[in-house]
């Protein structure tokens, strides 16, 4: 599919429109479904598209005939600053301007791209536990050109199946790694199946396999059906001893075959959904909207403090409401962001890979 897949904008924009829910709803209004299935699809893509960037990087650096490691590695990680920790760093500043106590007493953590490692000795923080997946991100973006551009090219898939495997071995000792940790699975260990496939798919199709391809697609469709079976006895308190340590290493195999899909172009309806103007805008801003979702409600206390303190917004129509500005302020933060940091920064990205 020639030029940029908009529809994978468009699921993004779903993605995180779930991660929110996850935050702003309490569990008794998501009932059963799953709604951090976006994280998870995030953190697919994010190894679909690195491992993809890097493999085009490593095919441009060889065709030259020249040492390129220690060039191309210094323009990967400039970009990775401009793109992703520019975003970022803007951030951490607004959460601790609006007081967000684990980022004020735990500051190290956050900027040195650690908070998973933090949160998974301590638990979950008020208003700034969804740094955790953007800190396992930072980590992978460290390593993963190591494994890309250093090892033989043979040797690639073989390597990412033994880092895809790394997740559920890690799951298997959980309960073990609880004797000092209170949430091991925010562990870097944990994420390696969900970048690990994305990663393999997107170096299956840099040696030619097709986003249609009818195989990926039953794959994709078993693995989700175990996933959620898995999910649904998980749910019920019946979890299945021996396969619940596969059930995301499924749902990473489902997230490669949506991602296919969506690069190919869905063509029905789901196609039409994905490429409205209002879900592309949501895809454009995604990050920024990640990035503040969690901190648009320490914003609303400071504004409007009555929609926490006032017990008319705890259910029914006020609730409702304490939502909707909860949203509109999450969408101008992450507007904001979009439109003075990441346009910026990309401009500046482009700029520089143009000199000479």
């Amino acid at each position: 599919m020639a030029g940029r897949a908009t529809q994978l904008d468009g699921l993004r924009a779903f993605a995180v429109l779930g991660v929110a829910a996850v935050h702003w709803l309490p569990r008794e209004l998501r009932g059963p479904f799953p709604f951090e299935l976006g994280l998870f699809y995030f953190l697919v893509l994010t190894g679909y598209l690195i491992t993809g960037a890097l493999l085009r990087d490593r095919d441009r650096g060889e065709a030259t005939g020249q040492a390129w490691k220690s060039s191309a590695m210094k323009q990967f990680q400039l970009r990775r600053g401009l793109r992703i920790l520019a975003p970022y760093s803007a951030a951490v500043v607004f959460a601790m301007l609006m007081g967000a106590h684990d980022i004020r007493t735990a500051l190290p953590w956050y900027l040195f791209q650690a908070s998973n490692i933090h949160m998974a000795l301590n638990g979950w923080p008020d208003f700034t536990a969804h740094f955790w997946s953007l800190a396992a991100q930072h980590q992978f973006y460290v390593l993963w050109p190591f494994v890309i551009w250093w090892l033989p090219k043979r040797l690639l898939p073989l390597a990412m199946i033994a880092f895809v495997a790394i997740a559920p071995i890690s799951r298997m000792f959980s309960p073990l790694l609880k004797l000092w940790f209170v949430m091991p699975d925010l562990l870097p260990s944990f994420t390696c199946d969900y970048l690990g496939l994305g990663g393999l798919l997107a170096l299956a199709v840099h040696r030619g396999m097709t986003f249609d391809h009818p195989g990926l697609r039953r794959a994709a469709w078993w693995s989700f059906l175990g996933y959620a079976i898995l999910y649904g006895f998980n749910e019920a308190g019946r979890t299945v001893p021996g396969l619940q340590i596969i059930q995301q290493t499924l749902l990473s195999i489902a997230c490669c075959g949506l991602i296919a899909a969506a690069s190919h172009g869905f063509k029905d309806w789901r196609g039409a959904i994905l490429d409205h103007s209002a879900i592309q805008h949501l895809g454009k801003i995604s990050y920024g909207l990640y990035l503040f979702h969690n901190l648009a409600p320490l914003l609303a206390g400071k504004i409007v403090p009555w929609l926490w303190w006032n017990p008319w917004f705890e259910q029914g129509p006020g609730f409702a409401i304490r939502i909707s500005v909860f949203a509109l302020l999450a969408w101008l933060l992450g507007w904001l962001c979009w439109r003075f940091i990441e346009v910026p920064m990309q401009g500046m990205k482009a700029r520089l890979a143009q000199a000479p």
